[in-house]
């Protein structure tokens, strides 16, 4: 990625996360089997408004200490809003909470996409002051992962079950024999 052809390799890499998110948008239920590009661009519209709800959500309350009452009631009046619109996607389009999901499903490799090109273009995208922006994105894309990782985890470890399959697992002389081969095999000696 140091080199201007290693940037523009590692560019159209990237780009293949978006053709997720395009075969995703035109199985919505909301698309109507439609396959006019205007469908395609309503979802580059729709990541365009949830980045700038991220942003209007994020924004440091250190730095909006004179205005901090406006800042929380715009923000308590933009959520109304997205409740609002969303109310009305349901009913007027017959948006469902299946498409929902799949939108989200596709929007998540689409800012991965983003994300990727971002830093691949560093410079470029420091100059244009988007730099914090990225990262914190970036940060809330890493915890979310680390929520997919670790909740199913965390869920699994509240059954007694588990515990006893993970300790059954690892004191079976089965498992225990295999241990030691390997141990032979990779040259250790096995009292070691």
């Amino acid at each position: 990625m140091q080199t201007l052809r290693g940037k523009f390799l590692e560019t159209l890499l990237s780009l293949r996360f978006l053709f997720f998110q395009y075969g995703v948008v035109y199985r919505l239920h909301a698309a109507d089997s439609s396959t006019s590009l205007r469908v395609y661009g309503v979802s580059w519209v729709v990541l365009i408004a949830i980045v700038l709800l991220f942003k209007i959500f994020t924004f440091s309350q250190k730095t909006s200490v004179n205005f901090q009452m406006f800042l929380r009631l715009f923000q308590g009046t933009v959520f109304v809003l997205l409740l609002a619109v969303l109310a009305l996607l349901i009913v007027l389009i017959a948006l469902s909470f299946g498409d929902i999901f799949a939108s989200l499903l596709a929007l998540i490799p689409t800012g991965w996409a983003i994300l990727s090109i971002a830093i691949t273009w560093k410079p470029v995208v420091k100059r244009l002051w988007l730099w914090k922006s990225i990262r914190t994105i970036a940060r809330f894309y890493d915890a979310a992962m680390a929520m997919v990782v670790f909740f199913p985890i965390a869920i699994l470890s509240w059954f007694p079950f588990v515990s006893t399959f993970q300790n059954r697992l690892l004191f079976n002389q089965a498992f225990s024999r295999g241990l030691e081969i390997s141990q032979i095999l990779s040259g250790k000696p096995a009292d070691a």
